[in-house]
């Protein structure tokens, strides 16, 4: 039996307090001053709202006799630059990439503002999905086995996996949902990603709990590991059990997959909106210009048992 998951609405996808205007303009100006008076090449573009939706035609991308699981996904690359030479591999530095990264979390940043809509009369209960890629691969969450003898598996988790309750399209706001993942959730993310990559690199060989795993035992455990970095709770630079898999290269993000899921047909609708900071000046392609963009990267990374290919 597949059993669903359901995650406790928190601070993910709530909003902050709000500036009054005088103050929203005072921090403008200020952050606008800093700017020219330091010199800085930075910019920010904001993509064009991009959005993916299911309807109860779609088939289960993964059935029991006791549940199903919906889901859809669609990619977003970003419009990252392409460098004029890819850097050489180098043995044993640039853990866990081989080379040093054309796009490194201090280069660019990112920020996803998303709407989601029930579509439907009847309430539905959401996942939102957010998985990163980077130069060096895309994430792709598999379903991880739990119990052999009865055939029973649960969904790794994505890079951001957060459930939400929506009323139907009768009840105004409340068949809505909005938010953003800030550029510290997508900073973290960033840093998940590379965590995941070291943690499969060189697999844990202790149980979460305490006590030595056998080699033949590691590639079990791993999608624990995983999702426990993965988990939005579980903030990397401040968890014991993941920081010690923490590079000292993190990658930045090169885009996403975005999507949602549900256990039962439904009609849903998710919005993004990404906004996209190159910090370095010569990472992402201005709006209008021609000049070539980096490929999205066509290494898969993924955990337990490969779930739907991704699109």
């Amino acid at each position: 039996m597949l059993k669903s998951r359901l995650f406790g609405a928190g601070a993910l996808g709530s909003h902050g307090p709000t500036l009054g205007l005088r103050t929203h303009a005072l921090v403008l100006a200020t952050v606008a001053l800093a700017a020219v008076a330091c010199g800085s090449e930075e910019k920010t573009r904001m993509l064009p709202p991009t959005q993916v939706a299911m309807n109860p035609s779609i088939t289960p991308v993964f059935e029991t006799e006791d549940e199903a699981i919906y889901e859809v996904k669609k990619g977003l690359p970003f419009p990252i630059l392409a460098p004029e030479e890819i850097p050489d591999v180098v043995d044993g530095e640039y853990v866990p990439y081989g080379r040093e990264p054309w796009v490194k979390l201090s280069d660019v940043r990112v920020q996803l503002s998303w709407t989601l809509s029930n579509l439907d009369k009847q309430a539905h209960n959401v996942e939102i999905l957010i998985d990163p890629w980077t130069e060096f691969g895309r994430y792709w969450p598999g379903l991880t086995l739990i119990d052999p003898d009865e055939g029973e598996y649960k969904p790794n988790l994505s890079g951001i996996d957060y459930y939400y309750g929506l009323e139907g399209i009768g009840a105004g706001d409340k068949s809505r949902a909005r938010g953003t993942y800030t550029y510290d959730d997508m900073d973290e993310l960033a840093r998940d990603f590379a965590t995941v990559m070291n943690m499969i690199r060189t697999p844990p060989t202790t149980y979460p709990g305490g006590g030595y795993v056998e080699p033949e035992d590691q590639a079990a455990i791993l999608p624990a590991y995983v999702n426990h970095a993965f988990d939005f709770e579980n903030r990397s630079n401040r968890d014991p059990l993941v920081k010690q898999y923490i590079p000292p290269n993190i990658a930045g993000l090169t885009g996403v997959d975005f999507g949602l899921r549900t256990f039962e047909p439904a009609t849903i609708a998710l919005e993004v909106v990404l906004e996209v900071t190159d910090l370095a000046g010569d990472r992402v392609r201005d709006e209008g210009s021609k000049d070539e963009l980096m490929p999205p990267t066509e290494v898969i990374i993924t955990v337990g048992t490969s779930g739907p290919a991704p699109m």
